[in-house]
């Protein structure tokens, strides 16, 4: 008779210090963010050698690639809050079959995002402001992104699942390894070195999609034969219709979000378009160096959930609230030292990624707009991520439509057009917009609606099991 493998548990995460589980998770999810942001500044260095042209196009086909892997995160929410569920009631095999229902998903979602790799591409280009010197480039990048996205969305359901189960070392592992082949192929397959073919923008994106496949891998095989929070294996392997549909109420609402926030930036591109290719330019590194400081933001707000996830599940909601509010400090004593720095040394920091002296100033002057809102943007972005682990979307997604949509597009284009303050205008609506996003999201969380919603799912699934 085969011996069953051994199963890796955390049960630290409903009992003992709140900072030193929240230090054990966000750690790894800190540096596992810092490297996911590496992965694009090195894009950004390497393209940038390329011209005001090449940059441009990464800089539009970078916001549709971010949603891309925006809703791959957002569709992996509900798998994080339903494996951080059963994992805090102790129920190891339903964590695993909720595995297997993310595998589904993301199937799902690759079949779609490769039929609009091969037909919607350019309208959606020019949907966006694409000019028809970037349009080649940046539909020669998302072209193949989109058609190899079953690698993007599967590397996330399983990086989010581990996480959900408490396990955040393995996922920082996959990372690395990913990292580093990206570094080694991006300037392979940019600039040709070698045997390698010249494929300039499209080389970036395919070093992307080798090296998220390459990490796949790695997960897999974890999953498959290693000492693993979470396994596959036959018991698991059952499509579960009441869980499934769950996970897709709960990632729904976090899809949204993320949906409603790229059309947001995409919005923003459409203004910022107007203004020419070199304004376009330096949006696209500000935006870059913004998403820097915003993922470790998302990254300790997924420590949170899975905290406030497994506490919730096994019946400690104060636990749970007081989990929240620490991983904001947590982030703050983060965040608040990078924006001043990028404050203070804006131009210097631009100049890293061009030496275009008109770039350089438009940049410079929104990378330190940037730096004094981003730090009112905490709750939103922490608490924001923390409330998905107990199964609230709808809050998130609600204040998201509200300050990135309602409130964000409407202030950028009367700014820069009505008032002619130009490229100022938007940046002076996205600062703003983030101060207020913050501010509510604190509110809300502090009120608790977000237990409610955990225990209206709860009765759900027990019911269903």
């Amino acid at each position: 008779m085969k011996k069953e493998r051994t199963r890796k548990t955390n049960p630290q995460l409903t009992e003992g210090s709140i900072k030193t589980s929240l230090g054990k998770l966000s750690l790894p999810l800190i540096t596992g963010a810092f490297l996911h942001n590496l992965f694009n500044l090195v894009d950004l260095f390497f393209i940038g050698r390329l011209g005001p042209v090449a940059l441009a196009a990464l800089s539009v086909a970078g916001v549709i690639l971010s949603m891309l892997i925006m809703v791959a995160l957002g569709i992996s929410t509900g798998t994080t809050a339903l494996i951080a569920h059963y994992t805090g009631k102790r129920d190891y095999q339903k964590a695993d079959n909720v595995l297997i229902q993310a595998i589904v998903l993301s199937v799902i979602c690759s079949i779609l995002m490769l039929t609009i790799g091969l037909f919607w591409m350019e309208p959606i280009l020019k949907i966006v402001g694409a000019t028809a010197e970037i349009t080649p480039y940046a539909g020669e990048y998302l072209k193949i992104a989109f058609s190899f996205s079953f690698f993007i969305f599967l590397f996330f359901a399983f990086n989010q699942s581990l996480r959900g189960s408490g396990d955040t070392l393995t996922p920082l592992k996959a990372l690395i390894f990913a990292n580093v082949l990206n570094i080694i192929l991006d300037p392979l397959l940019i600039f040709g070195v070698g045997f390698f073919p010249r494929l300039e923008v499209a080389g970036s994106a395919l070093a992307t999609v080798i090296s998220r496949a390459f990490g796949l891998l790695f997960l897999l095989r974890h999953f498959i034969s290693g000492y693993s929070s979470l396994h596959l294996n036959r018991k698991s392997f059952y499509l579960n219709f009441s869980v499934l549909t769950r996970m897709v109420k709960i990632g729904f609402f976090s899809s949204l979000e993320v949906l409603m926030r790229q059309i947001s930036l995409l919005f923003l591109i459409k203004i910022i378009s107007l203004f020419g290719t070199l304004a376009l330019a330096a949006y696209g590194i500000v935006v870059r160096l913004r998403l820097f400081i915003i993922m470790f933001g998302i990254s300790t707000g997924i420590a949170a959930s899975i905290l406030i996830g497994q506490n919730m599940g096994s019946n400690q909601p104060k636990r749970a609230h007081q989990a929240g509010w620490q991983a904001v400090k947590y982030y703050q004593m983060l965040v608040v030292p990078i924006a001043v720095l990028f404050f203070i040394f804006s131009s210097q920091i631009i100049a890293i990624f061009t030496n275009d002296s008109e770039i350089i100033s438009s940049a410079s002057i929104f990378l330190k707009f940037i730096s004094v809102s981003l730090p009112f943007l905490t709750p939103a972005l922490v608490l924001g991520k923390g409330v998905t682990g107990a199964g609230d979307t709808i809050g998130p997604a609600t204040m998201t439509g509200i300050f990135q949509l309602l409130w964000r597009i409407p202030v950028a284009y009367i700014l820069a057009n009505v008032f002619a303050l130009k490229v100022i205008g938007v940046y002076l609506a996205i600062s703003t917009s983030d101060l207020l996003h913050g501010i509510t999201m604190g509110i809300y969380f502090q009120k608790g609606n977000w237990q409610k919603r955990y225990h209206r799912h709860k009765k759900i699934l027990d019911k269903e099991n």
